[in-house]
């Protein structure tokens, strides 16, 4: 399990985006964060060709399916049905797409359990 946003478990450093510009901005080794708009494929994208790593707020399963095709490294959810739903689906297509809850690190055990690929301290 992973567990991010936590500086006593990982190093990576996480940048909210929401234009090419801010994108251009962000802290170099920084893995952005987007929250989904199909508006924004064209970002995405953009990253999967630059090789930028970014993880996108999501809200359904088609969401996570084009994020999937886009090589996003996460997938940030908050609802606990989807995240199992989906952690079936990444499994089940062998995805690279990290299934991330967002949440507490009082629910570890529980998220654990569910057997979801991390978590994404909040």
């Amino acid at each position: 399990m992973i567990i991010l946003n936590d500086k006593r478990f990982s190093e990576e450093r996480f940048c909210n985006v929401k234009n090419l510009e801010e994108i251009k901005n962000s802290p170099n080794n920084s893995t952005l964060i987007f929250q989904y708009s199909e508006k924004d494929i064209p970002l995405y994208q953009f990253c999967k060709k630059n090789g930028v790593p970014y993880g996108v707020k999501i809200s359904s399963i088609q969401e996570f399916i084009f994020i999937h095709n886009l090589n996003g490294k996460y997938v940030f959810v908050d609802d606990l049905d989807l995240a199992k739903t989906l952690q079936k689906l990444a499994d089940n297509y062998l995805s690279d797409t990290k299934i991330i809850m967002e949440t507490s690190l009082k629910k570890i055990e529980k998220i654990a359990l569910l057997e979801i690929d991390g978590i994404f301290v909040i």
